[in-house]
C-alpha cells in the first residue's frame, strides 16, 4: 500500500469512523405520565446513553426516541399527545454513563433519531454494586470488620464521610462515595410483582397482589415474596441490581375507585397485615444466610394514602401530593395503621416509605408522631425509611406546611425521614446548614439508618451464601410455574349455573374469547413489575388454547375497556354464532384506574354491557364471563342474565394468567375468595373519594353526582361505609365470596363457650399500639390460644377433591353500632380435601380481637356475647360451607 494510499484511506476510516454510530442533539424535556407520551414500552435491556438509545429506536424504523428515569428507552414515529408538557428535569444520570443525562422521574427527553455507519454498541458499565472491603486501603478499616458490633461500624463509615457525600447521601441517587470506596448507589428498586429493572434483565412476572390475596394462603405469599427477592439478589450478584426495593404496597383497598388498588392484597386490615407479614419475610429472610437480608422490602404508602387524583363532577379536586387526609384517630388505629404495623412487628420488614399525603394537617412525611413515636418508639421499627418521590419537596410545594425548602428539610429530618426520593433535601441540606436550622449530627442520624441496612445486606462483609445466588434463580422453571400456580390459587368462581364450568377439553370445540381484554397481559405487565418478563406475553387466548390443542378465535367486540365504540360488536356477535363455546374477557385495564388516576364509573362502559348481553344472547350456550379488574365493578345484571353461566374473577393476572388453563378444564377447582367488596354503582354517587373515614355518617363532601359548579351549593354525601366491617349496604358481592366446583359441608368440633378477657384488658392500660410480642406473651400466659381455638371439620360432600378456604369471623356486640365493626375477620386457613373426605382446620381469634378503638384512638376491652362464623352465608345456597356459634368474653376470669 503507497503512503499516499495510507494517508487517504486512514483519513477516510477516521472520518466513517467519527460518523458511525448515532448523534444526540436538540432534546427536549417533556412531562411523562402512565399512558406515556412516546410509544408504549421501555425497550431497554440493559443499560443505556441517549446514543444508544437513539441506536435502538433505529433498529426499529423509528423517528424518535426519549430517555427517561436514567435507564428507560422509548420509541416511536411522533409524540402521542398534541399538547405534551414542557419541563427542565431531565437530569438523571444515565446508567450507561453517569456523564450523561437521560431524563428523569416522570420526565422523558425527547430527540430525533440519527444513526449512521457502525451501529452504536451498548455501553459498557461497572457493576451496580461493589464491594470496598475486598481491596485495600478500605478492608483495613473498622467499617469492614465484620466481627465488630454494627453500630460501631456503622460510625465508622459515617467518621469518615466528607460533608458534600454526607449530604448527596441523603437522596435516592447517592453518588459515589470516594472516603468509603462506594460508587453511586440508588435506593430505589421496584419488586411488587417481580423484579421491574435489573438493568432490564428479564425476571419472572407473578400476578398482581389484587390477585394473589384472593387465595388466603400465607404459604404461597412466602414463597412468591421469597422469588422475588432471591432473584433481587442474583441480579445483585451479577452486578445488574441494587439491593432495596419498594414494595410490598400495604394500604387498604378501601375505596373501590383508588387507582392503586391493583396494587394491594385487598381491603382488609388483619388480612393485608398477614399478606405483609409472610410476603415481607419470605422477600428478605433466606434460610441459607440467617444473618444478613437477602434483599430490602420497604412496606409502602404511610399512611392514609388510598386517593390518587380525582375531579368530581362539581369540579372539587383533589390529589396525592396536595391532599391533607382527614382522618379520624378511630380509623386511623382500627383500620389505616394495623397493616403497617403488623409489617414492622411481625415482618421485620427494613424499610416503610411516608407517603405524599398530609395526615391531619402534617405532611406524612414531617409528622414525627408517625415516623418516630409510632413506628420506631411503640412498634420498634428498625431499618430506614424513605419519602414517596418528591414528598419531601410537597411538604413545602404543595403542603406549604414550612415558609421556606431550608425549613421543610429540617422538619423531614427531623421527624425520621432518612432518604429522599429525589433530591430535594441534598439540593437544600447545606442551606439549611448555614442558616443553623439543622447540624451535621442531624445528617449523621439519618445516615444511621441507611448504613445500618446496608451493613444487614452484607455490602460489607465477607462473601456468604447470599452472595453465591446464582442468575440461573431467575426465570427458573419453578418460578414460571410459581407465578402460574398463584393465578390457580387465587381465581374466585362468582357464578357457576348448571356447571357452566369447567369445559370439557374433548367437547368444548371451537372457542370464542371475545373482548376488550381478550390479549390484556403486556400493556400491565412492567407497572411496578418486570419491565422484561421472562416467557411470551401470555393471554387468555393461550390459556384457553392449552397450546394448541383447543381451537380458539378470538375478537375485541369494543376497541378498549374506556371506548364507548359500538361498532365491532356485531362482528362478535357473529362469531359467537359460530363457535361452540365463548368466553368474554372483560373489565378494566390500567387505563380505568392506576398510579396518577383514581376510576371514574365503578360500572361497566355501556359497549362493554351491550357486547356481554348481545354475544351472551347470541352464543349457543350460556357463556362463561372472565373478569380483569382491580376496580369492583358493579355485576348485577350479569348475575341475572340467564344467558351468562359462569363468572371467574382474577384480579389482574398480567403475563401469569396461563395459570387459569386447570381452573377452565377442571383440573383443579378454583378456592379463591373475593377480597373487595362489590357495591351498586349507586355507592359511587354517595361518597366521595375524598372522604377517608371508614365508618357510616354524613360527610363533609359534596355529592359525587352533583353537576353544579358551585359546590357550596351540592347536597352532602352519606358515607355508608367502607369496606365489609362497615358497610350498611347490601352488597352485590360480599368480602369472601367464592364458589366451588364441589360442595362443602362444615361442622364445630371443638367449641369454646367464654373467655375471660381480664389479661386483655392489663394488656390495654400501656402503649397506644399494643405491641404483637406483649400480646403474644399475654395470650401464651393465659393459654389464651387453648381456650379460645375452634376445630372445624370440613367435609367434601361433592365427587371432586379441592380446595377449601376457611374464613372465620366475628360478630361483636352491638355491631355497627357507636363505631362497632358489623364484623370483623380473624382468621382463614386454606385446606385440601379429597372427595368424600373430612379435614380439619384449626382456627381462633386474637385476644386483640375482643378490644375495640374508641374515637380518641385508644383500645378497651369490649365484652359480650359474640356471634362466630365459619365461612359467609351468601354461598350457603350455592353448596358452600358455612357454620356458627356464640361465644360470651367476660370481663373477668370464667369458669367453664
Amino acid at each position: 500500500m503507497s503512503s499516499r494510499c495510507r494517508q487517504f484511506c486512514s483519513s477516510f476510516l477516521l472520518l466513517v469512523s467519527a460518523n458511525a454510530g448515532c448523534i444526540v442533539e436538540n432534546s427536549i424535556c417533556y412531562v411523562d405520565t402512565p399512558a406515556r407520551i412516546l410509544g408504549s414500552e421501555n425497550v431497554a435491556l440493559g443499560p443505556i446513553t441517549p446514543e444508544y438509545c437513539a441506536q435502538l429506536c433505529a433498529n426499529g424504523k423509528f423517528r424518535l426516541a426519549g430517555t427517561e428515569n436514567g435507564g428507560e428507552c422509548y420509541c416511536g414515529d411522533k409524540l402521542n399527545t398534541d399538547k405534551p408538557k414542557a419541563a427542565q428535569s431531565c437530569g438523571t444520570a444515565c446508567t450507561g454513563d453517569s456523564s450523561k443525562k437521560c431524563g428523569g422521574v416522570w420526565f422523558i427527553s425527547v430527540f430525533e433519531v440519527k444513526c449512521s455507519g457502525a451501529p452504536e454498541p451498548p455501553p459498557k458499565v461497572q457493576p451496580e454494586l461493589v464491594n470496598p472491603c475486598f481491596k485495600t486501603p478500605f478492608s483495613q478499616m473498622p467499617f469492614c470488620n465484620a466481627t465488630l458490633p454494627i453500630d460501631t461500624r456503622v460510625a465508622d463509615a459515617i467518621s469518615r464521610m466528607s460533608l458534600t457525600e454526607k449530604i448527596g447521601a441523603l437522596g435516592t441517587n447517592t453518588p459515589e462515595i470516594k472516603s468509603l470506596g462506594l460508587p453511586r448507589y440508588n435506593w430505589w428498586s421496584e419488586a411488587s410483582s417481580g423484579v421491574q429493572s435489573a438493568r432490564n434483565t428479564q425476571t419472572t412476572k407473578f400476578p398482581f397482589p389484587i390477585t394473589t390475596g384472593m387465595s388466603f394462603n400465607r404459604s404461597l405469599w412466602k414463597l412468591v415474596g421469597r422469588q422475588i427477592g432471591r432473584e433481587a439478589r442474583a441480579a445483585m450478584n451479577t452486578g445488574n441490581a441494587f439491593s432495596t426495593f419498594w414494595a410490598p404496597v400495604i394500604n387498604l383497598a378501601r375505596e373501590p375507585r383508588w387507582g392503586r388498588n391493583i396494587e394491594t392484597p385487598g381491603e382488609d386490615p388483619y388480612l393485608t397485615g398477614e399478606y405483609a407479614e409472610n410476603f415481607v419475610q419470605g422477600f428478605q429472610e433466606a434460610p441459607e444466610d440467617p444473618s444478613h437480608i437477602q434483599a430490602s422490602a420497604c412496606c409502602k404508602h404511610y399512611v392514609a394514602n388510598e386517593m390518587e387524583s380525582t375531579t368530581q363532577a362539581d369540579g372539587e379536586h383533589h390529589d396525592r401530593n396536595h391532599v391533607d387526609s382527614a382522618v379520624s384517630m378511630q380509623d386511623l388505629v382500627d383500620s389505616y395503621m394495623r397493616p403497617f404495623q403488623a409489617c414492622v412487628e411481625k415482618g421485620r420488614v427494613s424499610s416503610l416509605m411516608c407517603s405524599y399525603n398530609a395526615v391531619n394537617g402534617v405532611p406524612s412525611c414531617a409528622n414525627d408522631w408517625l415516623l418516630q413515636t409510632v413506628a420506631r418508639d411503640n412498634w420498634g421499627f428498625d431499618g430506614y425509611i424513605t419519602s414517596d418521590c418528591d414528598a419531601d419537596a410537597d411538604v413545602y410545594k404543595s403542603h406549604h406546611y414550612t415558609s421556606t425548602p431550608e425549613e421543610a428539610v429540617k422538619a423531614v429530618l427531623n421527624a425520621g425521614t432518612d432518604i429522599d426520593c429525589t433530591s430535594f433535601v441534598p439540593t437544600y441540606a447545606q442551606s439549611a446548614l448555614d442558616k443553623g436550622l439543622i447540624s451535621v449530627q442531624d445528617i449523621d442520624e439519618r445516615l444511621k439508618m441507611l448504613f445500618r441496612v446496608r451493613m444487614r445486606l452484607s455490602h460489607f462483609d465477607p462473601k456468604g451464601p447470599l452472595d453465591y445466588i446464582p442468575a440461573s434463580a431467575i426465570c427458573s422453571d419453578y418460578a414460571m410455574q410459581l407465578s402460574h400456580d398463584a393465578v390457580q390459587q387465587s381465581a374466585s368462581l362468582l357464578k357457576n349455573m348448571e356447571q357452566t364450568l369447567p369445559l370439557q377439553k374433548d367437547r368444548v370445540g371451537t372457542v370464542a374469547i371475545i373482548g376488550p381484554n381478550w390479549n390484556l397481559s403486556k400493556s400491565d405487565a412492567g407497572y411496578y413489575g418486570p419491565s422484561h418478563p421472562c416467557g411470551r406475553f401470555f393471554t387468555l387466548v393461550d390459556a384457553v388454547s392449552k397450546g394448541g390443542q383447543v381451537k380458539t378465535e378470538s375478537i375485541a367486540g369494543v376497541p378498549s375497556v374506556l371506548s364507548e365504540d359500538q361498532s365491532g360488536i356485531d362482528a362478535a356477535v357473529e362469531m359467537a354464532k359460530k363457535v361452540d363455546t365463548v368466553l368474554l374477557a372483560v373489565g378494566t385495564d390500567l387505563s380505568w384506574a392506576a398510579e396518577g388516576h383514581d376510576a371514574k364509573n365503578i360500572s361497566f362502559t355501556t359497549a362493554q354491557s351491550v357486547l356481554i348481553q348481545r354475544v351472551a344472547a347470541a352464543a349457543k350456550k350460556p357463556v362463561v364471563i372472565v373478569m380483569f379488574t382491580a376496580v369492583p365493578l358493579d355485576i348485577s345484571e350479569i348475575l341475572a342474565n340467564p344467558k351468562v353461566g359462569a363468572v371467574l374473577h382474577l384480579g389482574q393476572p398480567s403475563v401469569a394468567v396461563m395459570g387459569i388453563a386447570p381452573i377452565l378444564y377442571g383440573e383443579s377447582s378454583p378456592a379463591g375468595r373475593t377480597i373487595q367488596t362489590i357495591y351498586e354503582s349507586a355507592y359511587q354517587d354517595q361518597i366521595s373519594i375524598f372522604d377517608f373515614n371508614m365508618r357510616p355518617g354524613p360527610s363533609t363532601f359534596a355529592r359525587p353526582d352533583c353537576t353544579n359548579q358551585d359546590a357550596s351549593q351540592c347536597p352532602k354525601g352519606t358515607n355508608p361505609g367502607r369496606t365489609y366491617r362497615f358497610y350498611t349496604g347490601k352488597a352485590v358481592i360480599p368480602f369472601g365470596f367464592g364458589l366451588s366446583y364441589t360442595t362443602f359441608r362444615y361442622s364445630l368440633a371443638t367449641v369454646p363457650k367464654s373467655l375471660s378477657l381480664e389479661p386483655l384488658g392489663d394488656l390495654l392500660t400501656s402503649d397506644l399500639f399494643p405491641r404483637s410480642a406483649q400480646l403474644q406473651s399475654t395470650m401464651s400466659r393465659s393459654n389464651w390460644k387453648e381456650q379460645a381455638q375452634y376445630a372445624v371439620r370440613v367435609t367434601n360432600t361433592g365427587d371432586r377433591d379441592a380446595d377449601d378456604t376457611v374464613l372465620g369471623f366475628l360478630i361483636p356486640p352491638d355491631a355497627g353500632r357507636d363505631g362497632i365493626p358489623l364484623k370483623i375477620l380473624f382468621g382463614f386457613q386454606r385446606v385440601h380435601v379429597k372427595a368424600g373426605a373430612t379435614e380439619t382446620v384449626w382456627l381462633y381469634p386474637s385476644m386483640l380481637d375482643f378490644a375495640t378503638v374508641g374515637k380518641n384512638g385508644q383500645f378497651k376491652t369490649h365484652p359480650g356475647e359474640y356471634r362466630v362464623q365459619f365461612g359467609i352465608p351468601e354461598t350457603v345456597p350455592f353448596g358452600m360451607g358455612f357454620a356458627e356459634d356464640k361465644l360470651s368474653a367476660m370481663p373477668t376470669v370464667a369458669y367453664v
